[in-house]
């Protein structure tokens, strides 16, 4: 099975990426009402809502990462990714598969 990689981005917006941290399993959820993007994709944690955005422009989006129109039609609604790298401007994360559960922690992933 293909990994499939996203850049988060918009993170200065909310409370930047020290919230973010290596093996973190967070949500991501289609955001049918965005004015601005047909194809958003909205990154939430349980503790502080909403955090970024999946990528979705040459601008926002890594060398090596997809971008939210390139996964859009292949992910649910809702979905989880576990952040892989973090840098002074974006996170780079893995999308993990359905069947993967999330321990209490919201940190490790037991498959």
């Amino acid at each position: 099975m293909e990994k499939n990689y996203i850049t988060i981005t918009g993170m200065q917006h909310y409370f930047g990426t020290t919230v973010f941290k290596v093996g973190d399993v967070i949500s991501c959820e289609k955001e049918f009402d965005n004015d601005y993007d047909e194809e958003a994709i909205k990154v939430m944690m349980k503790t502080f809502g909403k955090v970024g955005y999946v990528g979705n422009s040459c601008r926002t989006v890594a060398k090596g990462t997809k971008s939210a129109g390139r996964i859009y039609d292949k992910v649910g609604d809702k979905f989880f990714v576990r952040v892989c790298f973090v840098t002074d401007g974006s996170v780079i994360a893995e999308v993990v598969n359905k069947d993967v559960k999330i321990h209490k922690s919201n940190r490790k992933i037991r498959k």
